[in-house]
């Protein structure tokens, strides 16, 4: 089988149409179709059900898989090995909502003007979501509040936050135990790494459970806390951000729980993309960490 066999049917799979996917190939017709009748000569099997759309067959459907991986493993070896040492071809990095909101822009845009021919793709989420993204292979490097990560990760500290209580009324002093379990917390769900520390904090203060109210994004966290829902514990320079959009009242915390490490999560070195080691030399985060 050849490679431009499996994106030419990769495509067609994507664009539902022999016509769609030479077009966004830059090839003719005819030459999409000798691909895939060779591909199905080869393998002995009908991929395609020849329709509006074109959909794959079962045994499209298992080829798909096998394609996309060897496709994906073709372009990461041609990456590494370029005789120029140039990056192309794609950056999947992962992020919980809070990092990209504040730290990202700057040094994503800094890197793609370095880099053009990179794609970066940014996706965010909760430190456990992003961590099994990076352990899959789904994710190229992700930044997570993680203290650990296995020995098949590593993590290397990038940013130094100050975690604070966020409300949407003033507070004079730090709520005692009775009071926080009579208050409800705002946060993103189970696995992330400042929801962690909520429970640190009502521990800290030995406080019963309490009421925790799960919300997909921090634009709702931040407008629920600053509408009197409940409260939030958020890095002070996220909120600092949305001053000027919403009244918000912050009080500071322990020690020991407002300082807190983002992190950087890869895969062992030996499997960086060459695109991913431009990106950690950029950032000056290239040397090995535990």
């Amino acid at each position: 089988m050849l490679i431009r066999s499996l994106e030419i049917f990769g495509a067609v799979v994507e664009a539902g149409s022999f016509s769609a996917a030479a077009e966004r190939l830059h090839t003719v017709q005819s030459n999409v179709t000798a691909h895939i009748k060779k591909l199905e000569t080869e393998l002995g099997a009908s991929l395609l059900h020849r329709r509006a759309p074109v959909t794959p067959t079962a045994a499209g459907h298992q080829l798909l898989d096998y394609a996309r991986r060897i496709v994906d493993l073709h372009d990461q070896a041609l990456d590494r090995f370029r005789a120029d040492g140039a990056p192309a071809g794609d950056l999947r990095l992962g992020s919980m909502e809070t990092t990209a909101a504040v730290h990202l822009p700057a040094l994503l845009s800094a890197f793609s003007d370095r880099w053009p021919a990179v794609s970066l793709h940014l996706r965010t989420g909760t430190t456990a979501e992003m961590l099994a993204e990076v352990r899959a292979g789904r994710l190229d490097a992700a930044f997570v509040a993680a203290d650990e990560a296995g020995d098949d990760l590593l993590l290397r500290p990038v940013f130094r936050e100050t975690l604070v209580l966020v409300s949407g009324r003033p507070l004079e002093r730090l709520p005692d135990g009775r009071a926080l379990a009579q208050t409800a917390f705002l946060a993103f769900r189970q696995g992330c790494g400042y929801r962690r520390a909520i429970e640190m904090l009502l521990a800290e203060r030995r406080a019963p459970a309490t009421r925790i109210h799960e919300l997909g994004s921090l634009d709702a966290i931040i407008g629920c806390a600053s509408a009197g829902m409940g409260l939030a514990l958020l890095p002070e320079s996220v909120v600092a951000q949305y001053r000027q959009r919403y009244r918000l009242y912050t009080l500071a915390l322990p020690d020991a729980l407002a300082e807190v490490t983002t992190v950087l999560a890869t895969s062992t070195r030996s499997s960086w993309s060459r695109a991913l080691e431009v990106f950690m030399e950029g950032a000056g985060l290239s040397r090995e960490a535990a």
